[in-house]
């Protein structure tokens, strides 16, 4: 059975803001939700509120031959789709605050129950993840979900620089209270560095799974074809959605 005193409630927070400013559910309570929202001194300075007119610019372009970018705003954080209805970011003049907007963005996690999942990070179906950095090497790591399960993480054995690995097949161990689990390799490759901070500290698995507990860096070839099957952006959300389901109905049907 559940906790009588648990409750579940949808969690909203202004991505203008410096901090992640949490904004209660009702218009009524907030003048974020409702139509003053305009009155707001962050809303303002971000969307660059005319003081005189009160409007909200909206960039044009500055030559009618620049390409338009393909696509909507809803790309683009929600507080700079806003103020953008032409999409024709080759010739704006806000194109790199917009930009800037964007990576910071994809930066954020998402948190589903608690579950983190990075935006732009593949995910494997046994839940590692990896990330293709500028110069298409890979890195690769355990994701939020497995580390939370796993609990308090104590030691972890890595493979040595120069060893090939397969797919689907462990790459390393991973050492909790009293057991230990194999995680298995996302792709096929050579390794080329392992984390030493995470073999000196393994809780940095627990604490920040995703940055600074990072495991491996592989070296493969055609990376971007490889990634091709993995989840990444809204189907690991939704992916992350039906693992945390499955989970509840295993808990319950334990209890």
């Amino acid at each position: 059975m559940k906790c009588p005193f648990l409750e579940e409630v949808v969690v909203r927070y202004c991505r203008a803001y410096p901090i992640r400013k949490m904004i209660p559910s009702t218009a009524d309570e907030s003048v974020c939700l409702s139509d003053e929202h305009k009155t707001c001194p962050t809303f303002r300075e971000v969307a660059r509120v005319d003081v005189e007119t009160e409007e909200i610019p909206q960039v044009k372009a500055e030559t009618v031959n620049a390409p338009a970018v393909k696509g909507t705003a809803d790309y683009f954080p929600s507080y700079w789709s806003k103020i953008c209805d032409v999409l024709n970011c080759p010739v704006c003049p806000y194109r790199f605050q917009c930009l800037g907007a964007e990576r910071r963005w994809l930066r954020e996690p998402v948190l589903i129950h608690g579950f983190a999942v990075m935006r732009d990070f593949y995910y494997a179906k046994w839940h590692t993840w990896l990330q293709i950095k500028d110069d298409k090497t890979v890195r690769v790591g355990l994701d939020d979900f497995s580390q939370k399960l796993l609990g308090n993480i104590t030691g972890i054995d890595l493979p040595e620089k120069g060893t090939k690995i397969v797919p689907n097949e462990p790459i390393c161990n991973i050492f909790t209270d009293g057991w230990g689990v194999d995680m298995l390799a996302p792709i096929e490759g050579e390794v080329i560095a392992t984390n030493p901070n995470v073999l000196q500290e393994p809780s940095l698995l627990n604490s920040n799974p995703y940055k600074l507990g990072w495991l491996l860096e592989i070296k493969t070839k055609n990376i971007d074809k490889k990634v091709e099957t993995m989840l990444k952006g809204e189907e690991a959300i939704i992916w992350l959605q039906n693992e945390l389901d499955k989970l509840h109905e295993q808990v319950e049907e334990g209890v």
